[in-house]
């Protein structure tokens, strides 16, 4: 709960301790298996993270809310 935040009007996840495969790998279950609309974002052109799109963020709450703990739950208001 505590490796992501809210970027914006989406969500990021801190997965810069992956390499960009693994973050590939990642991303592709997002989409194909939770259909959330993702991208891969690079960050000191050497670490990658996984951003959530604006109009997945619904569907991105409705999977995680019943998993934070109520002291994370600031990161899913809007």
């Amino acid at each position: 709960m505590d490796d992501g935040n809210k970027t914006g009007t989406g969500f990021r996840l801190n997965t810069q301790s992956f390499t960009k495969d693994e973050n590939l790998f990642w991303l592709k279950i997002l989409k194909d298996k939770f259909y959330l609309d993702c991208t891969l974002n690079i960050t000191n052109k050497v670490q990658y993270r996984i951003y959530i799109k604006t109009k997945s963020m619904p569907k991105f709450k409705e999977l995680v809310f019943p998993y934070f703990h109520e002291s994370m739950m600031y990161k899913l208001k809007k």
